[in-house]
């Protein structure tokens, strides 16, 4: 158990310091909700493809999956980013939902499909 807790630890810490350095590299002053979107989406795709790869390790599972990617994407953010578009648009609210949540689900339908082909 305290290994397990240990993992998602180091590996959320790892995640969170990459959603860090990607989003201070990609931030764009006139859209600051695109680097969350586009964390989210690639955090879903990557989910994907490595919970095809190693869904039968469960140690590397809950380092990579829970831990790495669950510091990575951020649902905090992205509900942070919903009240502060709300204040200035409701179309744009909606629209960064929406495109948000099908992307992720996109996102992580293809990395699962492309998972599944590197593994057979």
């Amino acid at each position: 158990m305290y290994s397990k807790v240990l993992l998602v630890f180091v590996g959320g810490g790892i995640g969170t310091v990459l959603r860090f350095l990607l989003n201070t590299l990609i931030n764009v002053s006139s859209l600051p909700q695109f680097s969350t979107l586009f964390i989210n989406v690639l955090g879903s795709f990557l989910f994907g493809i490595i919970y095809s790869i190693v869904a039968e390790n469960s140690l590397v599972s809950i380092f990579l999956l829970t831990g790495i990617l669950g510091g990575f994407t951020t649902y905090s953010q992205f509900t942070f980013d919903l009240i502060q578009l709300n204040t200035q648009s409701q179309l744009s609210t909606v629209s960064y939902f929406f495109a948000t949540v099908l992307l992720s689900i996109f996102g992580a339908l293809i990395g699962v499909y492309i998972g599944s082909k590197l593994v057979n």
